[in-house]
């Protein structure tokens, strides 16, 4: 049983998880809970310190005033979701059954917001933190699912081929280290790229490529030249290495194709789902989306997103890629076995989406605690949304990963 392995969870195989989605680790900063609670002034918060304790808690569901470039509104649904409260709930006093109750773990990982969604009907509802109903929290990188969604819509609607050439459908890429691999390969994280790991290194690649995201201050060299100019360590279809360049290239190749700005085509996504409020998502130095972290949104319109998807509601390319098995790259590679023997299941990779293929979950994983699953078997969505003190906190991501197959193994006992 999964949930039994989750609690012998080892910490180097979650960590070997959290570095594939890393954002902004700070390796050398040692912090206390005093730190996530210590009363501060909005006057303290700084470009340097707005995604550590404790001001991220306050940051996190305000980016649209935090991005260094700005933000554009992705917008609600033209006839939302009707969501309604389920007669009968979920209770969250549960017994984990390590001696804790749910609601303790929820508390003790710092979750601002957590919710079970079936069928439009909500199971349980948390908020924490000065977390509301109300407001948005930066998604980070949980946005990538939705952007391979995006693309995946333009798979199905005959615009964009996944066997063709990046190059094919954006000509200042025919000399990038990125221009001859496929669509699908950049879907995958499977381009050949530097895996993502010098984000505190002044002068390293993705280090810079936070500026032109508006992360962090830092020289730019324009959004777009960058992803033409990075660097590359292996041959497209060769590896999975996680990289932010992958993501933020496929929504420059949706708008090429579209001929519409990123945010409309998640205005669009937004509509399918029956999104209850509006959204937004983080602009670039250039003015283009940056999908690889930017996303906000509230916690129902995240749940709606993940029952959408475990719904099979999703594009049909998506669920065709993520299903696909064996065209992934990372469960064969040393770091997805470390992570499948840790886990006691499979992880695998496709599309800008985690799946656990035993137990037909997809997962979206986003840095400091925005993780979603979407329970393939009985169309149940489980989200959190979190503020870690670290991009990745091992014990804390195994967490949410046992309570919600806790939640649904428990659904499914009803």
């Amino acid at each position: 049983m999964l949930i039994k392995s989750l609690n012998t969870f080892s910490a180097a195989a979650v960590f070997t998880l959290l570095t594939s989605f890393s954002q902004n680790v700070h390796a050398d900063t040692q912090v206390t809970l005093n730190d996530f609670y210590r009363p501060f002034e909005l006057s303290e918060i700084t470009p340097q310190n707005m995604q550590t304790w404790p001001y991220y808690r306050y940051t996190s569901m305000n980016w649209d005033d935090y991005g260094l470039f700005g933000t554009v509104t992705i917008l609600a649904a033209r006839e939302p979701a009707k969501l309604v409260s389920a007669q009968k709930g979920f209770d969250i006093e549960q017994d984990l059954g390590d001696g804790r109750k749910l609601v303790e773990s929820l508390t003790a990982t710092q979750t601002k917001g957590f919710l079970i969604l079936k069928n439009n009907e909500v199971l349980a509802e948390f908020y924490d933190n000065g977390f509301t109903q109300k407001q948005t929290q930066l998604l980070q990188s949980s946005s990538k699912t939705y952007a391979g969604i995006v693309v995946s819509t333009l798979i199905d609607e005959g615009k964009i081929d996944p066997a063709a050439t990046i190059d094919s459908y954006l000509p200042d890429f025919k000399d990038s280290k990125l221009g001859k691999a496929t669509v699908q390969q950049v879907l995958d994280m499977q381009s050949g790229l530097l895996p993502a790991t010098d984000y505190h290194v002044p002068g390293g690649e993705a280090f810079m490529f936070e500026a032109e995201q508006g992360l962090k201050l830092g020289e730019t060299v324009g959004h777009r030249n960058a992803i033409i100019t990075t660097k590359a360590q292996n041959a497209p279809g060769e590896v999975y290495t996680y990289n932010d360049k992958n993501t933020d290239l496929l929504a420059i190749l949706a708008e090429a194709v579209s001929g519409q700005h990123f945010n409309k085509l998640l205005s669009s996504m937004f509509n399918d789902f029956g999104a209850t409020s509006n959204g937004s998502i983080a602009l670039t130095v250039d003015g283009t989306a940056s999908p690889s972290y930017g996303i906000s949104s509230s916690l129902r319109d995240y749940g709606l997103f993940h029952q959408w998807i475990a719904q099979g509601k999703a594009p049909k390319s998506f669920y065709d890629s993520v299903h696909d098995t064996k065209k992934d790259l990372l469960a064969k590679s040393e770091k997805g076995k470390g992570m499948a023997a840790g886990l006691g299941t499979l992880v695998t990779y496709g599309s800008q989406g985690w799946y656990l293929p035993e137990h037909k979950i997809i997962v979206s994983i986003g840095s400091y605690g925005q993780v979603g699953f979407s329970d393939m078997k009985s169309g149940v969505s489980v989200v959190f949304m979190q503020d870690w003190e670290d991009n990745g906190v091992a014990e804390k991501l195994a967490q949410n990963l046992t309570n919600a197959l806790f939640v649904i193994e428990k659904l499914s006992q009803n």
